[in-house]
C-alpha cells in the first residue's frame, strides 16, 4: 500500500542506509513536504515526519530567535524624557556611515549629513548633563551615566563617523540591532590594533579585492 502511494504521489530525492527520502506532490499534503520512508519487516513501509523545514517551503531555514534583555522601567522612563536625544542617537546609528572618513588620501569631500546636527532635534549646549541610561551604551566615569550635549555629539562622531563605518539598521531583528549598537558603542574606544595587525587587515582586504577581479 505504501509503495503504491509513494510511487503515485511522490518522487525520490535520494537514498541512504536508513531508507529512502521522498518529496511528496500529493495535493492534500503540504507543498514541499519531505519525509523518510523506512522498510518494515512485514514488507510495508513506515512514513516518518520530516525533522527539518517545518511549516515552510522546502529549502528555507527558519531563522533562530534572538533574545536580548529589554529596557528596564527606569530606562524606558529616561528614553521618554530624553526623546530628542534618542532621535539623535538613532540618526547616528542609521546615517553615521554617510559622514565616515574612508578616504586616506583626503581627496574625497566628506558628505554633510543634516540628520546628525543636534540642533535639528532642539538639542543645544547649556552645560546641563543629560542621562544616557538606556540610550547610549558608552563607558562613563562615575556611577551616574550623564554627559553634556557636546560630549555626546563628540562621542557619537568618534564612533560612527571615524575611519570605520557601521551599517546595521537593515537587520530585521530588533534584538540583533540593539546588541550590535550596544557592543560597538561599549567597545569602540578600547580597540587599539598594533602595526602588525593593521598590516594583516590590509593584506586580507587587498586579497579580497583582487579575488573579485578574477571571479
Amino acid at each position: 500500500m505504501w509503495k503504491s502511494f509513494v510511487n503515485k504521489h511522490s518522487y525520490k530525492l535520494g537514498s541512504s542506509a536508513t531508507g529512502n527520502v521522498w518529496r511528496h506532490k500529493h495535493p492534500t499534503l503540504a507543498p514541499g513536504y519531505t519525509s523518510r520512508i523506512l522498510p518494515c519487516a512485514s514488507g510495508s513501509a513506515a512514513l516518518f515526519k520530516r525533522c527539518y523545514h517545518e511549516d515552510v517551503v522546502y529549502g528555507y531555514r527558519v531563522p533562530k530567535e534572538v533574545e536580548y534583555s529589554d529596557y528596564s522601567p527606569e530606562q524606558l522612563a529616561n528614553r521618554q524624557k530624553q526623546a530628542a536625544l534618542v532621535c539623535l542617537v538613532n540618526a547616528y546609528r542609521s546615517s553615521g556611515h554617510r559622514a565616515t572618513d574612508l578616504d586616506p588620501l583626503g581627496l574625497q569631500k566628506r558628505e554633510h549629513v543634516p540628520e546628525l546636527d543636534p540642533a535639528r532635534y532642539g538639542l543645544e549646549e547649556t552645560g546641563e548633563k543629560l542621562s544616557i541610561d538606556g540610550i547610549l551604551e558608552v563607558p562613563v566615569s562615575g556611577s551616574a551615566k550623564e554627559l553634556s550635549i557636546t560630549e555626546i555629539n563628540k562621542t557619537l562622531e568618534e564612533i560612527y563617523c571615524g575611519r570605520v563605518a557601521f551599517e546595521f539598521e537593515h537587520i530585521p531583528e530588533i534584538a540583533e540591532r540593539r546588541w550590535f549598537a550596544d557592543y560597538v558603542e561599549a567597545t569602540s574606544k578600547d580597540i587599539n590594533h598594533g602595526k602588525a595587525k593593521k598590516r594583516r587587515f590590509y593584506e586580507l582586504l587587498a586579497r579580497s579585492e583582487a579575488s573579485k577581479l578574477c571571479i
